[in-house]
């Protein structure tokens, strides 16, 4: 198994692309602390599942954008693993505003997706790395998003953190090396997730119409993909791999 005796943080990790990422990270013989900010419910469900299915999972809630939980966080891992190998960033938040509507993409809005999205991603790799030089490296891949590199998405303030995030890896990746890799996925559509479970006027047939028309292999995405790309990044498989940002879009990118 390519994880055994490795300890693995997912934040975001109560369902979609996060809790795929826990579940497969278990089943390859990780020990993994799903964090959670506001879902206990689905994350202690999760965690169930994986412990039911002979694996070993933990669940801790926290904040990412606040330091004292994204430190928190990463203590919990060590503590209840001795140990920390890998983190996912995978926490994040948006607001679906409309691009034309700039008025409506507050100061507020800005900065609570910047909190989560990016300063988040920083903090808890800050404190991860401080662990994971201990044991003598490791590897964190962040989640950010085909919108970080083209402008659409749910608004203009979640593409702009997105695109910060994908740099941020770069940056990490410079700063942590060459004792922690760092590296990056960029989900397109992805429809087994649930963020846009009551979005106004969300049509879920016309939007998957549209990503497999958009998509070079006319289909859409899954939390599968993305967790398969991550954990990827996060195996020794990628052990050359650092600042990269891997697109999982189905080539979305290149339809023009």
């Amino acid at each position: 198994m390519r994880f055994a005796n490795k300890s693995v943080i997912v934040t975001g990790a109560s369902a979609g692309m996060g809790g795929e990422a826990a579940r497969r990270f278990a089943r390859e013989g990780a020990a993994v602390l799903l964090n959670y900010a506001k879902s206990e419910k689905d994350a202690l469900e999760t965690v169930s599942g994986i412990v039911k299915a002979g694996g070993k999972a933990a669940a801790c809630q926290g904040d990412v954008s606040r330091p004292a939980d994204a430190k928190r966080i990463v203590e919990t891992a060590v503590k209840e693993f001795g140990r920390l190998d890998i983190l996912i960033n995978n926490a994040g938040i948006t607001s679906f505003l409309p691009f034309a509507d700039l008025e409506a993409a507050t100061p507020e809005v800005w900065e609570r997706i910047y909190a989560v999205n990016v300063v988040g991603a920083h903090l808890c790799a800050t404190a991860a790395a401080a662990e994971m030089r201990k044991t003598g490296g490791g590897v964190i891949v962040n989640n950010a998003s085909l919108a970080g590199s083209r402008p659409a998405g749910s608004s203009i303030p979640y593409c702009c953190s997105k695109a910060a995030l994908i740099h941020l890896t770069r940056c990490l990746a410079v700063a942590l090396g060459p004792e922690i890799r760092v590296n990056s996925v960029s989900p397109g559509l992805i429809e087994d997730t649930r963020w846009n479970l009551g979005r106004a006027n969300y049509d879920a047939a016309r939007a998957h119409d549209s990503g497999v028309e958009l998509s070079l292999v006319k289909r859409t995405g899954t939390a599968a993909d993305v967790a398969a790309a991550i954990l990827f990044l996060a195996s020794d498989e990628a052990s050359f791999c650092t600042g990269v940002d891997l697109l999982v879009d189905g080539g979305r990118f290149y339809k023009v």
